[in-house]
């Protein structure tokens, strides 16, 4: 990442998932903001304690737009600002199975569009269920970084696929989330990727029987008896084809970074310190740098002492 002024991360972008991004606000263009390769060499420090509104997605339209906070105001909780919060309007979207009339415009759109039903296993083997949007079937699960992930059903809307997602976590047990410090530990140690994937086959294989039976009136639901597996980037092989791997033990909030990018999935990013072949490879969770002031760094100026883990 080439920067030349102060920038402020505003999220990674999966929007095309062999090629993740790293958006950021634009020097130049006070109402605009910058897609960068998330691959690759990059050399920074974050400047500030600070952390910023990262803005909202205008949904309304064929595709996503990403809107800047017209203030850039400062966060203490979350990632946005109640205005920015409110305008983009998911948190109404997780409830709106429960009181759709309340949900913003913003949002409506959105959730009128088909949607799949899914289930996720991550490094560690916790597994999950979630839901995505026909326009992001794909990078949807892209930007949390599973291993592997199978889609069981597929709805009308939003709405429908919100409830069936919350049946299917009653009668599993399983979360609708999975903190990104458990996808860092997991690639800590081996993934044996066949395996986890034979035993979601199995899970997919009761939830798809549960939802035959509580679906059997509404034909607007498909339920997928074949689940169809997900696509993972090839950038995300890479990360669990590398593992075990050391968890970055500096703090990438202070102090300048040299990051060699080889690899990505969701959130955790797996990279070396320097170019050269053989250079210990490393995992970190990226979304530390979400809202955060970045200022360009050389190389040079990287401390020479290769981060240690004591």
């Amino acid at each position: 990442m080439t920067i030349t002024g102060s920038v402020t991360v505003l999220g990674l972008d999966w929007s095309t998932p062999d090629t993740p991004r790293l958006r950021t606000t634009d020097p130049a263009t006070p109402d605009g903001s910058l897609l960068h390769p998330l691959l690759g060499e990059h050399t920074f420090r974050v400047d500030g304690d600070e952390r910023h509104c990262v803005g909202w997605f205008d949904l309304t339209g064929p595709e996503g737009k990403h809107v800047r906070c017209r203030a850039d105001e400062i966060v203490t909780r979350g990632r946005q600002c109640r205005r920015c919060q409110y305008r983009e309007g998911f948190i109404a979207a997780h409830q709106a199975h429960h009181n759709p009339r309340a949900l913003p415009d913003n949002i409506r759109h959105y959730l009128q569009q088909p949607h799949w039903l899914y289930l996720d296993v991550f490094a560690k083997g916790t597994t999950k269920v979630g839901t995505a949007a026909e326009t992001r079937r794909r990078s949807r699960l892209a930007e949390q970084g599973p291993v592997a992930a199978l889609y069981i059903a597929r709805t009308a809307d939003g709405i429908a696929v919100r409830s069936l997602e919350a049946a299917v976590s009653r009668y599993l047990g399983l979360p609708q989330q999975v903190p990104t410090r458990r996808k860092v530990l997991g690639l800590q140690s081996q993934v044996d990727t066949a395996a986890l994937t034979s035993g979601l086959t199995e899970l997919a294989a009761e939830a798809t029987t549960y939802l035959e039976k509580i679906t059997a009136d509404q034909p607007s639901t498909e339920v997928f008896s074949d689940p169809e597996l997900w696509v993972r980037p090839t950038c995300a092989a890479t990360v669990f084809e590398a593992a075990p791997v050391l968890a970055y033990p500096a703090d990438l909030t202070e102090g300048i970074h040299h990051l060699c990018v080889t690899g990505a999935s969701g959130p955790v990013a797996l990279f070396t310190n320097e170019s050269a072949p053989g250079a210990a490879l490393y995992c970190a969770d990226l979304t530390a740098l979400v809202g955060r002031r970045l200022v360009p760094a050389a190389p040079e100026d990287v401390p020479t002492s290769t981060p240690t883990l004591f």
